[in-house]
Formats: structure tokens, C-alpha cells, sequence
């Protein structure tokens, strides 16, 4: 499977601490999710958006939403993390963001026909 994982973040302290862990992340995804195969899916597109001092993406708290396009088999997640939660660890952590965002994310029908078992095990592993 093809992975990929990107960050927007919401100011420049976000950019300066979390965009270093999030690219440092990428080869440990990658290495964890490529042998997998799901049915159905393709590409699973990863954004990771981190509150900040400009934009704070998730105002309201963790949050996480997933969008299934059946045609390239491709799932979207874009997981919120607060300015509050990103400021609250010493250093950040990618995969703890990443499993509870996929953990949390509300499944359409689509996206709950999709048997990400072996997905969320390969996240715990790689921690």
C-alpha cells in the first residue's frame, strides 16, 4: 500500500516544532505500512494539521475526518490536533496522533467496508 503524510501547520512554532517529527516519522509509516494489502484500498493519504498561534485547526479538540474515493481506492485522513494538545508534549508525537486520529475518525459506510485492523496494528507496532 501507498502512503503518504504531510503537515499544515498553524504557525511557525507548530512548523519549528512538529515539522521535523513529522518528516522524521515518514520512513517508519512507510516501512510499517507498504507490505500491508487492504482490500479496496490503494493510497491512504494522511494530513496532519497542527493548531498554532495563526490557525488553530482544532479550536474544539482532536478531531479527525476520512474520506474514501472508491475509484483509485484511495482514503483521505486529516487529522486536527489542537494548539493546546500540540503545546502540551515536550516532543511531538506523530504516531500517537496518527493512531488516535484513526482510531477516532467518524466512518462513513465506505470507509467502515475498509478492514484497516491490520492497518492500526502495523501503527501500534511501528509506535
Amino acid at each position: 500500500m501507498e502512503v503518504t503524510l504531510s503537515g499544515r501547520m498553524g504557525g511557525p512554532e507548530a512548523g519549528i516544532a512538529c515539522l521535523p517529527a513529522i518528516v522524521a516519522y515518514r520512513p517508519r509509516l512507510k516501512a510499517a505500512l507498504a507490505p500491508l494489502a487492504v482490500d479496496g484500498l490503494a493510497v491512504l493519504d494522511i494530513t496532519l494539521h497542527v493548531g498554532g498561534s495563526i490557525t488553530d485547526s482544532a479550536a474544539q479538540g482532536f478531531t479527525a475526518q476520512a474520506r474514501y474515493l472508491r475509484k483509485p481506492e484511495k482514503l483521505t485522513v486529516a487529522i486536527y490536533v489542537s494548539r493546546r494538545d500540540a503545546e502540551a508534549e515536550r516532543e511531538p508525537d506523530v504516531a500517537a496522533w496518527l493512531l488516535r486520529g484513526l482510531e477516532s475518525m467518524p466512518r462513513s459506510a465506505s470507509v467502515a467496508a475498509l478492514d484497516l485492523d491490520a492497518v492500526l496494528d502495523a501503527l501500534r507496532a511501528a509506535g
